[in-house]
């Protein structure tokens, strides 16, 4: 894996670890809230498979296993529960950052810290039913495959057809079937193969007739994996040839809009004799664009977070051929507004996102938090897409320098106002100064006297006179402070310089590391 995508991982696994230790330090008398935890662990193991670091995966998946069992009361969250589950969580921040130059030390870390998940949470927990639910599931894929084989040797006896499509439908039914990849993306694959068969829109192709057969493969091998209590493989054979011959029958189709010009829809004659606009519209181009755009970025950053827990080829290619389309949509979406940048970002990261590459995705991510924020319209986040797009193709931002610790602590008290740039002298604030006679302190004794109404003098007569603030001098805290990505970019940099530093810690520095820690989860 090369470095720039073993840094974007190791961000990545560092929020997840980080949320996972916060879930299980909170939870000393009840269990940590089940579903974020369960998020996170998954998450974590799909990041780390992808970036083929074995190890974080498989106690990622322990974390996880843990995590359900726990929810479904097999295992009782008491002390040496969450010892072990918060053991583990240590183990993975050591892991994570040693990502970069694993070695048999972290290795061995993770093998001991599996071993012990496995002993507390064992694999053998069978989510799927045994029995009668395990032999019921594995009976209707066999039923189904068979159907879909013979099929696609005689693709002419539309009625048996569709009567296997009502099987394979109804597995469907099955509620296990979404814990058990790859197995539902077969059966949405299938489905939507076969809908322009069954309509008799067309013909059954080869490319359909070899993912049947693929498809039917992956059914056989998965029903035969729950019915002997064990769980489908999502690496093997049959599910590379099921993913390589969908993605084959997808690329053939037709994956384009139907653009007409407007004049085609309108009677005979000039255009502004039809469509006028309107004198006061109800909306402004922003607000249609974030109407547009809103709806459309949260959609993106689920796509986002589905494929960085995606582990097998089948649900990694329906993630990444729905993310696709939602990055064309939103592109479109934007040329449409003349927002330039923003179209320009997701046409670059189109291709990316259809791979579920880690740089894409992180940028993607982003992308969709900017566009779900309340902005006035597409010229207020140009700035930042072009940014973004410099990420995206490998080109670093302008570096953001950092206040130290002790002045941004005092800058983000309500009574700083400003903040110098760093290097410039500080910028002259509003003083209030002593009395300029003897007068003045009997004066505002005699407007306090006389109530609060009496200090309404002090709006024209003010006790001293305010000092200028230069505009040049002064500039938002915001823009001097270190937010999200780039401050926990800013973190592990200054943790690998304290970790690479002869002789004791400067306390300085550390307090400056938990500053960005703090900036980077507030963001």
């Amino acid at each position: 894996m090369t470095g720039g995508l073993l840094d974007f991982f190791t961000l990545e696994a560092s929020e997840y670890v980080d949320q996972l230790d916060a879930l299980a330090s909170r939870a000393v008398n009840a269990p940590p809230d089940a579903e974020p935890f369960h998020r996170a662990a998954k998450a974590l193991r799909g990041a780390a498979t992808m970036a083929k670091v074995k190890g974080i995966a498989d106690v990622a998946h322990g974390l996880e296993r843990l995590a359900r069992q726990v929810r479904e009361g097999k295992i009782r969250w008491d002390a040496a529960t969450r010892g072990t589950a918060i053991a583990a969580i240590d183990d993975l921040k050591f892991l994570v950052r040693g990502a970069r130059s694993w070695g048999d030390a972290e290795d061995q870390r993770a093998r001991n810290r599996t071993a012990e998940l496995d002993h507390l949470a064992p694999k053998a927990e069978k989510v799927v039913t045994r029995g009668k639910g395990a032999a019921f599931l594995a009976q209707a894929a066999a039923d189904a495959a068979a159907g879909l084989l013979a099929y696609a040797e005689h693709p002419t006896a539309l009625d048996a057809f569709e009567e296997t499509l009502r099987r394979v439908r109804a597995l469907r039914g099955v509620a296990a079937l979404k814990d058990l990849p790859p197995l539902a993306e077969v059966v949405d694959a299938i489905d939507a193969a076969a809908k322009p068969i069954e309509l008799r829109q067309e013909d059954a192709t080869a490319e359909r007739r070899r993912l049947f057969r693929a498809a039917a493969r992956v059914l056989l091998e998965g029903g035969e994996a729950v019915r002997t209590g064990g769980l489908p493989q999502t690496d093997s054979v049959a599910v590379r040839e099921f993913a390589h011959a969908a993605e084959t029958l997808r690329s053939g189709e037709r994956d384009t809009d139907d653009v007409v010009p407007i004049t085609s829809l309108l009677p005979a004659g000039p255009v502004g004799a039809h469509i006028t606009p309107a004198p006061n519209p109800p909306t402004t181009a922003a607000q249609r664009f974030r109407l547009e755009v809103v709806s459309q970025a949260e959609h993106l950053r689920r796509l986002v977070a589905d494929g960085r827990a995606a582990i097998d080829a089948a649900t990694r290619d329906r993630v990444g051929r729905e993310l696709r389309s939602a990055v064309r949509s939103l592109a479109r979406a934007a040329q449409s507004f003349s927002a330039t940048e923003i179209a320009n970002l997701f046409l670059a990261a189109e291709r990316g996102a259809a791979a579920l590459d880690q740089r894409a995705l992180w940028v993607l991510d982003e992308a969709g938090a900017q566009l779900s924020r309340p902005i006035g319209g597409p010229e207020d986040v140009g700035p930042r897409f072009a940014s973004m797009l410099q990420r995206l193709n490998g080109t670093p931002p302008a570096p953001i320098t950092a206040i130290p610790a002790r002045q941004r602590r005092s800058a983000a008290t309500p009574a700083a106002a400003a903040v110098a740039t760093p290097g410039r002298a500080s910028a002259p604030v509003l003083h209030v100064g002593k009395p300029t006679n003897g007068t003045r302190g009997a004066e505002l004794q005699q407007l306090l006297a006389s109530g609060i109404a009496g200090l309404s003098p002090l709006g024209s007569t003010p006790i001293a006179t305010p000092v200028a603030m230069p505009d040049d001098d002064v500039v938002p805290i915001e823009d001097l402070l270190y937010r999200g990505k780039e401050a926990l970019q800013r973190a592990l940099a200054l943790g690998d310089r304290l970790r690479a530093a002869d002789g004791p810690v400067d306390h300085a520095e550390l307090d400056e590391l938990y500053d960005l820690l703090q900036l980077a989860a507030a963001d």
